[in-house]
């Protein structure tokens, strides 16, 4: 038994059941025959990328090869370090390793400390909670490219997107996506 697939557009009758041979659907694992493909609207393929990429990495959580494949593959302008003590010593990888390959990128990487024991999530989603000038640079008067954020912990990382969003929708004047890396 499978469960009702969801259409995004209107059924103008173009398609009738299992006969179409344009379709092939593969969801979950199986192939389902009846559901055109030129009917279905991709929900997470954007048609543009965005002008601004954020990338955020919880540092006490993340491998050291993924950090190094997200930094070559993503290629960030500007690597923000905002832990209270930056330490390199993740599984698979060492300071100078992720040195050699912020440059390789051509990444320039500043450390712009926060005191993340002295917030709560509160002061992060309140207007008048917390500001990171660096931050705002980077990414209100900066605006385009991309660029990553080191957090020491996953809990800090949503604190971040939250005040990130916040700031963004406020004062962004061009488009943004926000993704972790895990």
């Amino acid at each position: 038994m499978t469960k009702p697939q969801l259409t995004l557009v209107e059924n103008t009758g173009g398609w009738h059941g299992r006969a179409n041979p344009q379709t092939h659907v593969v969801s979950a694992g199986h192939t389902d025959q009846h559901l055109p493909l030129v009917h279905q609207l991709d929900l997470f393929d954007a048609p543009t990328l965005p002008d601004l990429m954020i990338f955020i990495v919880a540092m006490d959580k993340v491998h050291g090869r993924t950090l190094q494949r997200a930094v070559l593959a993503h290629k960030p302008r500007s690597i923000i370090d905002l832990r209270y003590v930056a330490r390199f010593d993740q599984y698979g990888s060492n300071r100078d390793t992720l040195f050699a390959y912020f440059k390789s990128a051509g990444s320039h990487y500043a450390l712009e400390s926060i005191p993340w024991h002295d917030f709560s999530m509160r002061e992060f989603m309140a207007e008048d909670g917390v500001h990171i000038p660096r931050i705002h640079h980077e990414l209100i008067e900066l605006s385009r490219g991309t660029v990553m954020l080191f957090v020491p912990k996953p809990q800090h990382a949503n604190m971040l997107i939250t005040y990130l969003h916040r700031m963004l929708s406020g004062k962004a004047k061009s488009t943004w996506r926000i993704e972790q890396v895990a």
